[in-house]
């Protein structure tokens, strides 16, 4: 039957209003068709820091083609700090430090080409970079014209001095996506900014990539804490299950450059590795690829492993399984199967069972190991890593190719973390969206006993200990801020604590209410601020070796 021009008409109201209301809940990715998958590369900076050279970086441009890394994927080779100048040239453009990179930063990257791989370039949104030279601030448009002059592909953008800028990120980042689009060339960014709430505030309608952890070392544990940045509960409530829900095609958590073949042996190589494939965090190299093993080389270009990472599905892995140091991650593919990374962090010699119900499926299910490249078999409901001592693992495939793609997990609701109704919304019955520093207690002191302040008692609250970051999301939704601040009277030493309230994120440094430092003798404090239109607000509270409230904390929607 032919639908009337009304019908039709009325079909697309509808199907536009649908988008209009699913955005209404969460902030558009930023959709030009680059980094469908989590970009593969290779960057100077683990290795080498600013002591990097043109010798240095055609001699790994050749080395990504001749080590069968370009062929794997990786085609991102990225100059990190200390390629440029210490001062702009008269016309205030950046230029390259010449005793490094004698021919200019043009040649370079159109060496980088001619070796069908593609040109990434580090800049900083401060006044200057982490390595003190010159930043991007008041430049935007002016480097980024800059850059594609030169042919760059992909642009990292730090965040050392940001704070200084007085602009919000998410205006911030703004500027430097249109700037890039005014270009008309097509450059990833990834944004650098050490875990600073990007996944909340909307990075992913400016950027590609966005890390969520400090720097990464060469060291597992630096590795594991890394990981759970985006996988854990480290930098956002526990309810959420790591960061998976923020991700997908076209933007993802990064955790860092990968330190494979920096580490002390191949077996940690092969954990990092899989953890970062499994996690769909971006595989930027960050070691000697001229002069590395046969062995680095071969977990770097592990067909199957790699195939995890870049599934088209674009899925985050999450854990399914922790306990003492035994975890379990699922990522469903887009063949049918699903990926699951079992991994013993503990100390002890142990079986670990990962059973069918747990990653949803039934029955018989074909196991494939990935790494070895060969089908363990079919088992029924579940699947026992035997004997994994500590920091072992097992990567496998489970599943029937051509099965219906299996679901992942349920996003948590808006309601649950966000400002939805009128009215009071204590903030205590929310969950938080980034923390820095340890889990605040919820309408406890960070005892876990009543909040108090000077004597008085209060049932709803945050307790916090020493330095800490809270944000929550408002969807500019609320128009009062609203709270009564103090030490928690169980402090018995004369340390201070300093409240502060912030518009959206650190690096904007738009402070909204500042306590000064507080100590336990001190009054408590209220807080009644406006804060309409505020998309999110930033708790800080910063002490040494001292407790202290957020007491009846809440917004008021009119």
């Amino acid at each position: 039957m032919f639908k009337t021009r009304t019908a039709f008409f009325w079909e697309r109201v509808i199907l536009i209003l649908m988008v209009l209301f699913m955005y209404s809940f969460d902030i558009a990715a930023k959709d030009d068709g680059l980094a469908r998958t989590p970009p593969m590369g290779w960057n100077s900076w683990n290795k080498f820091q600013t002591d990097i050279s043109e010798q240095k970086i055609k001699e790994s441009a050749d080395a990504m083609v001749s080590s069968g890394m370009r062929d794997a994927g990786y085609v991102y080779l990225v100059l990190d700090d200390g390629w440029m100048a210490k001062e702009r040239d008269i016309n205030g453009n950046l230029t390259a430090d010449l005793n490094k990179f004698p021919n200019g930063m043009k040649v370079i990257g159109d060496y980088i080409h001619s070796k069908g791989l593609k040109f990434g370039i580090y800049e900083c949104r401060g006044y200057k970079t982490c390595a003190g030279l010159p930043g991007s601030f008041n430049h935007e448009e002016a480097d980024m014209n800059t850059f594609a002059s030169w042919g760059v592909d992909y642009i990292k953008l730090d965040g050392c001095f940001a704070e200084q800028n007085g602009r919000l990120s998410s205006k911030e980042l703004a500027i430097y996506s249109k700037a890039i689009e005014k270009t008309g060339r097509p450059m990833v960014l990834s944004i650098s900014d050490f875990g600073n709430g990007s996944w909340a505030w909307g990075t992913k309608e400016f950027a590609h990539l966005w890390r969520t952890s400090y720097d990464i070392y060469p060291d597992i544990e630096s590795v594991y804490s890394c990981a759970n940045t985006t996988a854990g509960s480290t930098v956002i409530h526990p309810a959420f299950n790591g960061l998976w829900q923020f991700a997908g095609p076209g933007h993802w958590n990064d955790a860092d450059m990968l330190q494979v073949g920096n580490l002390p042996n191949n077996n940690q190589d092969k954990i990092h590795f899989s953890l970062w494939s499994i996690l769909a965090s971006p595989l930027m190299a960050g070691n000697d690829i001229r002069t590395m093993s046969a062995d680095v080389r071969k977990i770097l270009t592990a067909p199957e492993v790699i195939a995890v990472n870049q599934d088209s599905r674009g899925f985050q892995g999450y854990k399914v399984y922790e306990n003492k140091g035994q975890e379990i991650y699922n990522k469903p593919l887009s063949d049918g199967t699903t990926a699951v990374l079992i991994l013993n962090k503990g100390d002890e010699t142990t079986d670990i069972t990962v059973t069918w119900d747990m990653i949803g499926l039934k029955g018989k299910q074909k196991v494939r190991d990935l790494w070895e490249q060969k089908d363990l078999g079919k088992f029924k409901d579940f699947f026992t890593a035997k004997a994994l001592s500590k920091h072992e693992h097992l990567l496998l495939k489970v599943g029937n190719s051509g099965d219906k793609p299996l679901p992942g997990p349920s996003p948590l609701p808006l309601e649950k973390y966000s400002v939805t109704k009128n009215g009071t919304t204590y903030l205590s019955d929310l969950y938080y969206i980034m923390k820095y520093g340890d889990a605040p207690r919820m309408d406890r002191n960070y005892k876990n006993d009543t909040i108090s302040i000077q004597g008085i008692k209060y049932t709803k609250g945050i307790g916090c200990r020493n330095s800490s970051r809270i944000m929550y999301k408002l969807s500019g939704k609320a128009n009062r801020f609203q709270a009564v601040i103090g030490l928690d009277d169980s402090n018995t030493g004369s340390e201070a604590g300093r409240f502060r309230v912030l518009n959206e994120d650190f690096f904007g440094h738009q402070v909204l209410f500042d306590s000064g430092n507080l100590t336990k003798d001190k009054a408590a404090v209220k807080i009644d601020i406006d804060v309409k239109g505020i998309e999110f607000v930033l708790l800080m509270f910063e002490g040494r070796k001292v407790l202290g409230n957020w007491a009846d904390v809440k917004v008021i929607t009119q």
